[in-house]
């Protein structure tokens, strides 16, 4: 194996001002979240999106002037990606952040559900990921100048929702691709983040303005999102991460003591017994990963707030 690096992956965009970053379903919720926050960070932000009326609501948010463009973006197959590189590529001549935040939020059990309604979830939260690297990272690294990839996933991604097995499935993989991707990526100057986020008010618009929800009797139905957090104040937070280059990008702290139950449940499980000497030889490349000790050592260098 190579040697191990000694200190975690220094950030490739710790500057962000006039770098290009391309967020997948930036119309609404959390994806036009971040993107409010990349375009406040100074940068040049990609909007995907699908749904016209949405995307008219999202772009007054932005200031006057900011560049702002959009891309309709089907994000399951390479294609698509082909497309969106170009048309980019076209617009600002580099692209040095992706942040794949379209998803498909299911309650589907991971018993019982059709195999048409698995392959839709892996399509576009798990296939978006790995088409988007595909097409993206040759690019990154032609250009030179410094790269991040971050992914939504979820505290589901953490910590298994108990009624939305397909979710939760997807989620963990989402984790497990960007884990995998900084060990492959470390020695270059292009980062990997992974987005965890708990709940999250997914209306950007200011309070009142937008028109209200009715049910079928033609009622209002009542806010979704009341008391969660602001969808700028969860792309500030993503923004943070990748000035940064955080591995994990937590912003809810109310799950700490759930994920350390998770994790001391896993602990506990390991057998209390001697090790055998002649497994440890084989086992070398499993036993120890060092992208870990080094996410420790680079968290424990404290931040005022998600703002610095």
């Amino acid at each position: 194996m190579p040697p191990e690096p000694k200190v975690s992956q220094p950030p490739p965009l710790a500057d962000l001002n006039g770098k290009t970053a391309y967020i997948t379903a930036a119309s609404d919720g959390i994806g036009l979240g971040i993107a409010r926050a990349c375009s406040n960070a100074g940068m040049n932000v990609v909007i995907g999106y699908r749904n016209e009326q949405r995307l008219a609501l999202a772009l007054p948010l932005f200031a006057k002037g900011a560049p702002v463009f959009a891309v309709k973006h089907d994000v399951v197959g390479q294609e698509g990606w082909e497309q969106l590189l170009a048309a980019v590529k076209a617009k600002y001549g580099k692209l040095h952040l992706v942040v794949n935040n379209a998803g498909i939020k299911t309650f589907d059990k991971a018993a019982g559900t059709s195999p048409k309604d698995w392959q839709n979830a892996w399509d576009v939260n798990v296939g978006a990921i790995y088409n988007s690297v595909n097409v993206i990272l040759p690019h990154m690294k032609e250009h030179g100048e410094g790269g991040q990839f971050v992914t939504t996933s979820s505290m589901s991604g953490l910590l298994p929702a108990v009624t939305a097995g397909v979710y939760t499935t997807t989620k963990f993989a989402a984790v497990g691709i960007m884990e995998a991707l900084r060990i492959e990526l470390e020695s270059t100057n292009i980062g990997t983040s992974v987005f965890c986020p708990g709940g999250v008010n997914t209306d950007n618009l200011p309070p009142g303005s937008r028109p209200p929800r009715l049910g079928r009797d033609g009622k209002p139905l009542p806010s979704f999102g009341r008391g969660l957090m602001d969808p700028l104040e969860a792309g500030e937070r993503v923004v943070n991460g990748v000035r940064n280059n955080d591995l994990y990008i937590l912003s809810h702290t109310e799950f700490k003591d759930g994920l350390k139950e998770r994790f001391d449940a896993i602990l506990y499980s390991c057998p209390d017994e001697p090790v055998p000497v002649e497994r440890l030889p084989p086992e070398t490349r499993t036993r120890h990963t060092g992208i870990y000790p080094r996410e420790i050592t680079h968290r424990l260098q404290r931040r005022d707030s998600y703002k610095t």
